[in-house]
């Protein structure tokens, strides 16, 4: 009710503490920050490149990227099926 945007979407509004609902955005936003991972959990191949991503919409996201990430960078993000979030890069 209050026009809060979250991503990750929560339960409950932070700011009014009324019951959020979701909805769906098109997932366009700026790299807040980045940073390589060299040191990874068994099962993954490093390096692992992680952004946050500011949403135009609200709210940030982390993700993982299949390229270099910079500052200031305009990108897409994607809900991958197991939760994660992929980042993209828009051309």
């Amino acid at each position: 009710e209050c026009g809060e945007v979250l991503a990750p979407p929560r339960l409950r509004c932070p700011e009014c503490r009324k019951e959020m609902m979701v909805v769906e955005t098109s997932g366009m936003g700026i790299v807040v920050t980045h940073t390589t991972v060299h040191v990874v959990p068994e099962g993954f191949d490093p390096p692992i490149l992680v952004g946050l991503v500011k949403l135009d919409a609200g709210g940030q996201v982390l993700g993982r990227a299949d390229f270099a990430l910079e500052t200031g960078m305009r990108v897409n993000v994607e809900e991958m099926e197991d939760g994660t979030h992929r980042i993209e890069l828009v051309e």
